[in-house]
């Protein structure tokens, strides 16, 4: 069993299911768009409108949207990109937010399938 930190914050401007958020300098969240972000929070499960609450699991288990083709067996560390989701991590001066969990019936992901991470938070850059 998973112990997941949630956190409820409240939205800076409309936020999807399984959206990467960062934090803004108002204490609220809002869709993570970069790799370089280190306001990166954690991952929104729901979905919200601005101004509304939302729960975000600052630590732990969830699952998450692709931004692109992954293939487990190659990529544990991940990035942000647009729109929240994830790539691979990669190149300089990107903070890896999780690392994948591989299981016997997923182990590639196409733009915008879902797939389980372990959020860590933006704590590994790529020099």
């Amino acid at each position: 069993m998973a112990n997941n930190i949630v956190q409820s914050f409240i939205a800076a401007s409309p936020i999807t299911e399984f959206a990467l958020v960062s934090i803004d300098g108002n204490g609220k969240v809002a869709v993570t768009t970069a790799a370089t972000d280190k306001a990166c929070i954690g991952v929104a499960q729901r979905g919200a409108s601005a101004g509304e609450p939302v729960d975000v699991i600052i630590s732990g288990v969830s699952r998450i949207i692709a931004g692109g083709s992954i293939t487990f067996n190659t990529a544990s560390l991940v990035m942000a990109t647009t729109a929240g989701k994830l790539l691979t991590h990669a190149t300089s001066g990107n903070y890896a937010i999780g690392r994948i969990i591989p299981n016997i019936n997923q182990t590639s992901a196409a733009a915008n399938d879902q797939f389980s991470i372990v959020f860590t938070g933006p704590n590994n850059l790529i020099p």
